[in-house]
Protein backbone atom coordinates (compact mmCIF):
# COMPACT_ATOMS: atom_id res chain seq x y z
CA UNK A 1 0.00 0.00 0.00
CA UNK A 2 1.30 3.45 -0.91
CA UNK A 3 1.93 6.01 1.79
CA UNK A 4 -0.49 8.93 1.68
CA UNK A 5 0.61 12.35 2.90
CA UNK A 6 -1.20 15.62 3.47
CA UNK A 7 0.47 19.01 3.40
CA UNK A 8 -1.75 21.66 4.97
CA UNK A 9 -0.66 25.28 4.67
CA UNK A 10 -2.29 28.34 6.23
CA UNK A 11 -1.03 31.62 4.81
CA UNK A 12 -0.86 35.01 6.55
CA UNK A 13 -4.38 35.85 5.31
CA UNK A 14 -5.85 32.65 6.75
CA UNK A 15 -6.22 30.92 3.38
CA UNK A 16 -5.80 27.16 3.69
CA UNK A 17 -4.35 24.90 1.02
CA UNK A 18 -4.23 21.12 1.18
CA UNK A 19 -1.97 18.99 -0.99
CA UNK A 20 -2.36 15.22 -1.07
CA UNK A 21 0.43 12.89 -2.19
CA UNK A 22 0.22 9.14 -2.66
CA UNK A 23 -3.55 8.91 -3.22
CA UNK A 24 -4.66 8.00 -6.72
CA UNK A 25 -8.02 8.70 -8.31
CA UNK A 26 -10.82 10.14 -6.21
CA UNK A 27 -9.30 8.81 -2.99
CA UNK A 28 -7.71 12.23 -2.42
CA UNK A 29 -11.19 13.75 -2.24
CA UNK A 30 -12.25 11.15 0.32
CA UNK A 31 -9.22 12.00 2.43
CA UNK A 32 -9.74 15.77 2.37
CA UNK A 33 -13.54 15.78 2.65
CA UNK A 34 -13.73 15.99 6.48
CA UNK A 35 -11.18 18.81 6.53
CA UNK A 36 -12.99 20.72 3.79
CA UNK A 37 -16.32 20.34 5.58
CA UNK A 38 -14.81 21.67 8.81
CA UNK A 39 -13.20 24.66 7.07
CA UNK A 40 -16.17 25.65 4.92
CA UNK A 41 -16.35 26.64 1.26
CA UNK A 42 -13.78 25.31 -1.20
CA UNK A 43 -12.85 28.25 -3.43
CA UNK A 44 -10.37 26.54 -5.77
CA UNK A 45 -9.67 22.88 -6.45
CA UNK A 46 -6.62 21.88 -8.47
CA UNK A 47 -6.17 18.22 -9.32
CA UNK A 48 -2.69 16.73 -9.58
CA UNK A 49 -1.73 14.06 -12.10
CA UNK A 50 -2.31 11.42 -9.40
CA UNK A 51 -6.02 12.24 -9.45
CA UNK A 52 -6.22 10.96 -13.04
CA UNK A 53 -4.40 7.69 -12.25
CA UNK A 54 -6.30 4.48 -11.56
CA UNK A 55 -6.27 3.57 -7.86
CA UNK A 56 -4.70 0.20 -7.02
CA UNK A 57 -7.87 -0.92 -5.22
CA UNK A 58 -10.80 0.92 -6.81
CA UNK A 59 -13.30 -0.71 -4.43
CA UNK A 60 -11.91 1.36 -1.54
CA UNK A 61 -12.67 4.66 -3.25
CA UNK A 62 -16.12 5.96 -2.39
CA UNK A 63 -18.39 7.73 -4.85
CA UNK A 64 -17.43 11.40 -4.74
CA UNK A 65 -20.16 13.85 -5.60
CA UNK A 66 -17.95 16.77 -6.57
Amino acid sequence: MDKEELEITIDANGQVSIKVAGAKGGKCLDITKPIEEALGEVKVRQMSSEYYEQPTDATKVRDNQR
